[in-house]
């Protein structure tokens, strides 16, 4: 039997209040949700604000651009990470700056900073990304970043991979620091160049730190509401809407309480169904 220390103990009643409120607040809200979705206005019982949500022009517009927001963000930022994360594993002095300056700083910065900060960046008159490009022949007018659904949506997207990446990054150069050496050794004696020694020997052992990531990375990007709503608010038209922002707008804007829970529970069922398949994926993985 599992015998608990008296110091455990102790930080076990310290901690339990808390966990108890966090417990109840979460049970309360997801009942909270779950009977306003199937609620109309007078209270009866109805399934109308799902079928209403489905049913909206606006869903299959959100949708599309939640998929391609998630797909495009969480590739970026797990390759950028990595790509970081290789690179400041192989630098020996300094460590210590090259890390907090490019992984520290991105993560650190407010959310509404960076997304005002972006916005200032893809401004189409003053902004610095039009002046690069345009210095250096790339385009040969000023672009309106914001101002049209497809860029917009690039936008959002180029400004979250950065943001995101430094994530990433700390996972993976932690997990690049636990590679044993030898194995790289016993790769190189095998005549193995570059490439071999990352696709034979890096990724296997990054594999379930690549999979957590992905995970993570993915269930956060999906939730993610304060970039894309600094920097253009689901706008224009619904060029960058996604599940939490058009959320957000019928439910504090429009005051559609009732539709918006519905929402909110068919994202949730979303973001459980792949949850679930992640963790499959990921026991199956330290099971072989």
């Amino acid at each position: 039997m599992l015998k608990i220390s008296k110091n455990e103990k102790t930080a076990y009643k310290m901690v339990l209040p808390y966990v108890l409120i966090i417990v109840s607040l979460i049970v309360f809200l997801l009942t909270l949700n779950i009977y306003l979705s199937f609620t109309n206005n007078e209270g009866n019982f109805t399934f109308s604000n799902y079928i209403e949500a489905i049913k909206d022009p606006v869903f299959l517009i959100m949708l599309k651009n939640t998929v391609i927001w998630t797909i495009c963000s969480v590739i970026g930022q797990l390759s950028l990470g990595l790509l970081v994360a290789i690179l400041l594993n192989q630098i020996k002095k300094g460590e210590v700056i090259f890390r907090s300056i490019i992984l520290i700083l991105p993560w650190a910065t407010l959310d509404i900073v960076a997304g005002v900060t972006w916005k200032w960046m893809f401004n189409d008159m003053y902004g610095v990304i039009n002046d690069i490009l345009f210095r250096f022949g790339f385009i040969s007018d000023y672009i309106s970043w914001l101002g049209q659904p497809k860029t917009a949506l690039a936008a959002v997207i180029i400004a979250n991979i950065w943001k995101g990446f430094s994530l990433s990054g700390l996972f993976f150069l932690a997990g690049l620091q636990a590679i044993p050496v030898q194995l790289y050794e016993a790769a190189e004696i095998d005549g193995a160049n570059v490439f071999q020694k990352f696709t034979h020997v890096t990724i296997p052992q990054l594999k379930p730190i690549l999979i957590t990531t992905l995970m993570f990375t993915t269930i956060w990007t999906i939730n993610y509401f304060p970039l894309i709503y600094t920097m253009t608010g689901g706008g224009p038209g619904y060029g960058t809407e996604t599940f939490v922002t058009y959320i957000y707008r019928i439910n504090f804007k429009f005051l559609e309480y009732n539709k918006s829970a519905a929402l909110s529970n068919i994202l949730f069922l979303i973001i459980l169904f792949i949850s679930i398949l992640y963790i499959k994926v990921l026991t199956k993985e330290e099971n072989s």
